[in-house]
C-alpha cells in the first residue's frame, strides 16, 4: 500500500460540522455490517486495523460464524470468517457468541482472542491477528477458562496480561503466560484477595471493583499517563451510554473523578438520530486516543448495532472530555487518490422494484423511532454510507434495483455489500448500454438484459462480493441491474419484541460499480 499520511478529519465537533445520518459518504459507522461489541486495534506487525464484535441482527443471539474486519486505511474494511476452536461450539454451541476482545503479547509474540459463548469464556491464541487460532488454555486444553461474559484484555505497561469482566461489580483477574504462549490463572498476588473455582481451569484470583455508581456491563482498563481508567457501559438498547472510574493501581480502588460515574462521557445525542452509544474498545494510534463503540441502526430497531470510531480528548487531570458521538467519524490516515478505483455509481440515480416502510406508530412493547416517515429507498445502495440500505420489503421476490451511471463506462467490477455479510445471496448483474436504454424508466421495461455475473448457485456465502463479467471482450455498459433471486438461512428477526420493523427480508448496504472512460 501507498505511504500514506496521518491527519485529523474530525478532531472534535467544535472544530468539524458533523453530517447528517442520510448523508452521503458517512465514516460512521465504519464497517457495513451488524458489528457490535466491538474490539478494535491497530497491529503495528502488520500495519493494519482490525476489528472483532458480536455478529448482530438475530434477536439477541448472533449470527453464526462469526466474523473478524479488517483494514490497512480504517476506512475500506474487508471481513474474514472466523473458525473458532471446535471444543468451543462443541462444549458451548453457537449461539451467544458474544463480545470478544483482542490483544497482542510482545514476550509470547501471540495474538490472543477471548469470546464468551453462553456465559462460558474461552481463549484462543494465533501467530496472526486472523489466525488460524487455537485453544490457549494451558490447565485444561480446549476448556473454558471461567463462567461470565464481556471479558476484555488489559495489557499493562510491565507486559502483565489481565482480563476486567462479569456485571455490576466487576471483576479484575490476573494471568500468567508459560513457555509455550499459553495461560493460566495467576494464583499468588495477594493484591487480589478474592477467589473462585472454575469447572476445568482450578481456582482464580480477583480483585472486586464494587463501589461503582451505574455500573451495568462492558468494563475494560485503559491507561494513561499513569492513570487507570475502569470504563463500562450503563442502562441498554437506545439509552446505552459510557461512564469510568480512575485509580493509581490496576487492582482498584476505584474513584469518581467529577463526576464521571454520574454523567455519561458518551450518550445518545437525539439532535443527530444517535441512539445507544455503547460497548466500546479504547486504540491508540499514532499519538491519537480512539474510542470503538456500536450504535444502534436508524431508524430504530434492536440488535442491528454498528461499529463506530471517534476521537477522544483528555484534559490536563486526566478527565475524559465529552465524547460527541458523530456521522462524519474520523479519518486515520490519508487516502492516496490512486488507493482505491473511483466508485461509479455514488449518488447517480435508481429505481427498484419495491421499498420497504419503517413502521413509526407507537408500540407499548418495544421502543420506536417515532413520528417519522421514511421508506429504505434505493438510493441508500449508491451513498457510501454504511448506515443506511435499500430493503425491497418482506414480501418481495425477484427483487431488483438498476442504478444509471449516467453514460457509458467499461465496466470492470462490481461490488455489492448485502445485509447480512457472512449469508449466501442469490443473484444476478445485469447491464445494458445507452444504446439499449436512453433512462431509467426505459431501461426498467427491457426484458433482455445482457449478462454480468450471475451468482444464482449460490456460491459465495460473505459479502462484499466483487463480481467480473466471463465475457472476452470489454462490457460497455450505462445500467446495472441487481436482481436478487433469494438468501440462504437469513435470520428470521433482528428483534422478537417488533415483529414488524425488525423481521429481515432482502437488502443491501450498498452497490459499488468501477470501471473506465471507453
Amino acid at each position: 500500500m501507498i505511504a500514506l499520511l496521518l491527519i485529523c478529519f474530525n478532531c472534535s465537533a467544535q472544530q468539524s460540522k458533523d453530517s447528517e445520518v442520510f448523508s452521503k459518504g458517512n465514516g460512521n459507522p465504519i464497517i457495513p455490517a451488524y458489528l457490535a461489541d466491538a474490539s478494535v486495534f491497530y497491529d503495528e506487525h502488520t500495519d493494519a486495523f482490525y476489528a472483532y464484535g458480536t455478529n448482530d441482527g438475530n434477536s439477541g443471539e448472533n449470527v453464526f460464524p462469526t466474523q473478524a474486519w479488517y483494514s490497512k486505511d480504517g476506512k475500506n474494511w474487508k471481513n474474514q470468517l472466523v473458525a473458532l476452536p471446535k471444543e468451543w461450539t462443541d462444549a458451548a454451541g453457537t449461539n451467544y457468541i458474544w463480545a470478544p476482545s483482542i490483544v497482542y503479547h510482545p514476550d509470547s509474540k501471540k495474538y490472543y482472542l477471548m469470546y464468551s459463548i453462553e456465559s462460558k469464556v474461552f481463549i484462543a491464541m494465533s501467530n496472526h491477528p486472523l489466525g488460524p487460532w487455537e485453544d490457549a488454555n494451558s490447565i485444561a486444553q480446549g476448556k473454558l477458562f471461567y463462567k461470565g461474559y464481556d471479558g476484555q484484555f488489559f495489557l499493562d505497561d510491565d507486559k502483565q496480561l489481565y482480563i476486567t469482566t462479569d456485571a455490576r461489580e466487576f471483576r479484575i483477574i490476573k494471568l500468567n503466560i508459560n513457555k509455550d504462549g499459553k495461560l493460566s490463572f495467576n494464583q499468588t498476588d495477594n493484591s487480589f484477595p478474592l477467589n473462585e473455582e472454575t469447572p476445568f481451569s482450578g481456582r482464580y484470583r480477583y480483585s472486586k471493583i464494587s463501589n461503582l455508581k451505574n455500573a451495568f456491563e462492558a468494563s475494560l482498563i485503559y491507561k494513561r499517563k499513569g492513570i487507570y481508567y475502569m470504563m463500562w457501559s450503563f442502562e441498554g438498547s437506545e439509552n446505552y451510554n459510557v461512564r469510568y472510574a480512575v485509580s493509581k493501581n490496576v487492582a482498584g480502588p476505584y474513584r469518581e473523578i467529577a463526576g464521571s460515574m454520574t454523567e455519561p462521557i458518551l450518550s445518545r445525542y437525539d439532535d443527530k438520530n444517535i441512539l445507544g452509544p455503547g460497548h466500546h474498545s479504547m486504540m491508540d494510534y499514532k499519538g491519537r486516543t480512539f474510542i470503538a463503540y456500536h450504535r444502534q441502526s436508524y431508524p430504530f430497531i434492536d440488535s442491528k448495532r454498528q461499529t463506530c470510531i471517534d476521537e477522544v480528548f483528555f484534559n490536563k487531570d486526566g478527565r475524559i472530555k465529552k465524547v460527541i458521538p458523530t456521522h462524519k467519524g474520523v479519518m486515520l490516515k490519508r487516502l492516496s487518490k490512486i488507493s482505491k478505483p473511483k466508485n461509479l455509481a455514488l449518488g447517480k440515480p435508481v429505481i427498484t422494484s419495491s421499498v420497504r416502510k419503517y413502521d413509526a406508530r407507537p408500540y407499548d412493547k418495544r421502543y420506536r423511532t417515532h413520528d417519522i416517515s421514511f421508506e429504505y429507498k434505493g438510493d441508500f445502495a449508491v451513498d457510501e454510507n454504511n448506515g443506511t440500505r435499500w430493503d425491497a420489503g418482506l414480501d418481495a421476490k425477484e427483487a431488483w434495483l438498476i442504478v444509471d451511471l449516467g453514460k457509458d463506462y467499461r465496466i470492470d467490477s462490481i461490488e455489492t455489500t448485502f445485509e447480512f455479510t457472512s449469508r449466501t445471496y442469490k443473484y444476478k448483474l445485469e447491464c445494458l448500454s445507452t444504446d439499449e436504454a436512453s433512462d431509467l424508466s426505459a431501461a426498467a421495461k427491457v426484458k433482455d438484459w445482457r449478462l454480468f455475473a450471475d451468482q444464482n448457485l449460490g456460491e459465495v456465502s460473505k459479502s462484499p462480493v466483487t463480481d467480473t463479467s466471463k465475457l472476452d471482450k470489454p462490457v460497455l455498459a450505462r445500467f446495472i441491474k441487481l436482481l436478487i433471486s433469494g438468501a440462504v438461512n437469513l435470520p428470521y428477526s433482528a428483534d422478537g419484541a417488533d415483529p414488524i420493523n425488525a423481521r429481515n427480508s432482502l437488502s443491501v448496504f450498498e452497490l459499488k460499480v468501477f470501471g473506465r472512460k471507453p
